[in-house]
């Protein structure tokens, strides 16, 4: 934990959490918000994690994630959820990482291969500067701790031997359609660090959509030499 979590956590200490969507006092994300949270159930597509009508059923998705192996969503991006997600990303509320880490645990800690690497979808430095964080590496640390050592065996998720990186200051990808998506990330990551050597890794956000960033960070990390890639996110917008 750095120096700037073990503060936030202090403050967390000193003042009461306030629920990140309905702003109630008492938790970061209150009883009655997380009961409005709505799943992802099956049957869901292998590959990408959509839901589907009927089991079996294709979404198309093979032709467009070409090195993603396996991408999972926890529940849909709206109502409390979306509110919470918003001033997580955008509004500093830091503290909101270790509720938003729960819930995708709970519900995907089945989906994270044994001993895997976690690594966050990178911001570019520009980016990160203006905001002051990641919140996907917010996420990534929770996930570790809360996946990582069990009493008596070996950890689930060891630190990644390098880091995975944002090469160009992409525009935002709100508002796009997919192929705009698909476009605006090609290329836009790459992997500092020694060859991954087959390592299964597990890229981590708080949203996804089409599924472009995340194939995009698989294809930098594959070009690396990992192993199988999964996607693993808190949210996912239905389209």
């Amino acid at each position: 934990m750095s120096i700037e979590q073990a503060f936030c956590r202090l403050i967390d200490l000193l003042l009461p959490p306030r629920c990140g969507s309905c702003r109630a006092v008492g938790a970061w994300l209150c009883h009655a918000c997380l009961a409005r949270v709505r799943p992802l159930t099956e049957p869901l597509c292998r590959r990408c994690g959509r839901e589907l009508s009927f089991s079996g059923d294709s979404c198309g998705c093979r032709h467009r994630l070409r090195c993603l192996s396996r991408a999972r969503s926890a529940a849909e991006y709206g109502g409390p959820l979306e509110r919470a997600i918003h001033r997580f990303e955008y509004e500093n509320w830091r503290a909101l990482a270790p509720a938003l880490a729960r819930l995708a645990a709970d519900q995907l800690a089945a989906e994270v291969p044994t001993g895997a690497a976690l690594v966050a979808v990178p911001l570019h430095p520009r980016r990160q500067r203006g905001r002051g964080y990641n919140q996907s590496e917010l996420l990534a640390d929770e996930l570790r701790h809360l996946l990582g050592p069990r009493p008596g065996g070996r950890g689930r998720s060891p630190a990644p031997p390098g880091r995975l990186v944002r090469l160009r200051d992409t525009p935002p990808q709100v508002g796009l359609d997919r192929l705009s998506r698909r476009a605006n990330v090609a290329g836009a990551f790459g992997w500092r660090g020694p060859a991954l050597g087959g390592l299964p890794v597990v890229v981590v956000d708080d949203v996804t959509t089409t599924g472009a960033t995340l194939e995009a960070c698989a294809q930098a990390l594959r070009g690396a030499g990992s192993g199988p890639v999964t996607g693993l996110t808190v949210a996912r917008v239905l389209v």
